[in-house]
């Protein structure tokens, strides 16, 4: 009995030790977001897991509560933290995105500005010939139009429109504030959005169809990047499962069920660009230039700023971990550093 009291002893000091470790942390680092859950959603389980290591809440867990919730409609309103840890992320990612998401820690937060405004790249797939109210696989149909004659050329045709500096209306969808409240919040409980949103001005450094495949006339342009497979059992196999059984797809009803139709043509594109950019806006925006509407059916970012995807992150899993997520803000600093000597060695 003594034996044990003093080994549960030994484990709450450890975990102590633990907790004070990431209480002291400071920095920037790079977690591999995966789709179904908010940034918000994800940091919440970095801030009640981070030091309790095998002991913490399984990521599964926390992500069907997260699903959970947001099913509900109601406004998510999270516990308070008993633990006095500042963290930010340097650009949200719709909560149907994945990839590259910037985490920000305690003083590392004043450092998330840099990566809001950096490049990023984004690997985005979509279908022709439907448009919704969301600009993705997520929201209602609006629009309906025959894609069947649309060409890999007509695509390209249309890319340089859309690279350079442009104008871009946000989604109705999204998280920009309009009179203090959210524009999602607005669309999602049925309210009317405010007038006088305006077009922003952005930058889309490039874009290029990475892969195009019309089934009708049976074109098919460049190669189809498939996913890995975290992402390609999410949209292909799980969320956006294609079953065949949905019915005819009429304006008014959900994209999902129809979002893999393989009826509807297909592209894919790597998308490079600066702050603000709404992916999803840009395809629709594509689709609405060519006539038959298009949208968007993943969004994966591959990079921000020097931090890649395959390269630089963590995944979820990790963030349970101190000393890997002290590994990965060492990482990060080290990139950092790199190209701080590299722009000075050409001066």
């Amino acid at each position: 009995m003594l034996k044990a009291a003093a080994a549960e002893v030994a484990a709450k000091q450890a975990t102590s030790r633990l907790i004070s470790a990431a209480l002291s942390m400071n920095g920037v680092f790079a977690v591999n977001k995966p789709p179904g859950i908010s940034c918000t959603g994800l940091l919440d389980y970095f801030k009640r897991n981070i030091g309790r290591g095998a002991a913490a809440v399984p990521f599964e867990k926390h992500y069907e509560q997260e699903k959970e919730l947001r099913a509900s409609g109601n406004k998510i309103r999270r516990r308070r933290y008993s633990l006095n840890l500042r963290v930010g992320h340097g650009g949200t990612l719709d909560v149907e995105a994945a990839g590259v998401l910037i985490v920000g820690v305690n003083k590392g937060c004043k450092l998330l500005g840099e990566y809001l405004n950096c490049g990023k790249s984004y690997l985005a797939s979509a279908r022709l010939g439907v448009a919704t109210e969301s600009c993705d696989a997520e929201g209602i149909i609006t629009k309906i139009a025959n894609p069947d004659s649309v060409t890999g050329e007509m695509l390209n045709a249309v890319i340089p429109k859309f690279v350079g500096s442009i104008e871009q209306m946000p989604p109705v969808y999204s998280a920009i504030k309009v009179d203090g409240k959210r524009l999602y919040d607005y669309a999602r409980g049925g309210h009317e959005i405010p007038p006088g949103i305006k077009k922003r001005q952005v930058s889309v450094s490039s874009i290029k169809m990475l892969f195009f495949d019309n089934p009708h006339t049976q074109e098919q342009l460049g190669r189809r990047v498939i996913l890995p497979v975290e992402y390609s059992d999410y949209f292909d196999h799980n969320r956006y499962r294609w079953t065949g059984d949905a019915g005819t797809m009429k304006v008014g009803n959900l994209m999902i069920p129809f979002a893999n139709n393989p009826d509807l043509p297909f592209f894919q594109l790597l998308v490079q660009s600066g702050s603000g950019v709404y992916i999803r806006s840009l395809i629709d925006d594509m689709g609405a230039e060519i006539g038959c509407g298009a949208t968007m059916t993943s969004l994966l970012r591959t990079s921000q700023g020097p931090l890649r995807l395959d390269h630089d992150t963590i995944n979820v899993e990790d963030l349970a971990y101190v000393d890997r997520v002290i590994g990965a803000i060492r990482h990060t600093d080290n990139i950092i550093q790199h190209n701080i000597g590299r722009q000075q060695a050409k001066v």
